[in-house]
C-alpha cells in the first residue's frame, strides 16, 4: 500500500483556514462599504440643505449653555439638527427630535446618534418649532417626557 504524504492534510488544512480567513473579510468588506454609503447619503442630504438657495440657520441655548442648532430650507421641508453639550444618555434612552405644530400632536423626526446631525425631512409651513425629549431606546410614538430643549422655526423660514 503507498503512504499518503504528511503534506496533503497540512495543505487541506490550511486552504479551508484561508477560505474562511478570505471569508470573513469579504464579510468585513461589505459592511463597511455598507457603512461608507450610508455615510454618504448623509453627507449627499445635508449637502442639498445647506445648498438650498433659502437656507437659513438659528440656534439656541439653554441654562447649563447646552446648545441646539438647525439649518433649514422651507422650500426643501428640511432640516440639518445638532445638539451640543448633551452628553451620552443612560443605557436604554435616546434623544428624539419632533416637530411641533399649532394644534396637531408632535410628530417624529428621527433619533439622534450621539453628536451626528440629524437630517429632518417633512417639514412644512406650519412648523412652529424643533423640540427633543429623551426616550426610551429606539423611540417613541409621541413624547413621553418635557422637551430637554425647544427651538422656534420662524427665523428660519416656517411657522408663517
Amino acid at each position: 500500500p503507498r503512504s499518503r504524504p504528511l503534506l496533503v492534510p497540512f495543505a487541506t488544512a490550511t486552504a479551508a483556514a484561508a477560505l474562511v480567513v478570505a471569508s470573513l473579510f469579504a464579510v468585513q468588506a461589505d459592511k463597511t462599504q455598507d457603512q461608507l454609503d450610508a455615510q454618504r447619503a448623509r453627507a449627499s442630504e445635508i449637502a442639498n440643505v445647506l445648498a438650498a438657495p433659502d437656507a437659513r440657520a438659528a440656534a439656541g441655548e439653554d441654562a447649563q449653555g447646552r446648545t441646539i442648532g438647525v439649518i433649514a430650507s422651507a422650500s426643501a421641508g428640511r432640516a440639518v439638527v445638532t445638539l451640543s453639550g448633551y452628553g451620552e444618555l443612560s443605557s436604554g434612552r435616546v434623544h428624539q427630535l419632533w416637530l411641533m405644530r399649532p394644534d396637531e400632536q408632535p410628530r417624529s423626526l428621527g433619533l439622534f446618534d450621539g453628536d451626528t446631525p440629524l437630517v429632518a425631512s417633512g417639514l412644512d409651513k406650519s412648523a412652529t418649532s424643533l423640540a427633543v425629549t429623551v426616550e426610551p431606546d429606539g423611540g417613541s410614538p409621541q413624547p413621553t417626557s418635557q422637551p430637554v430643549v425647544q427651538l422656534a422655526l420662524k427665523s428660519v423660514g416656517f411657522g408663517e
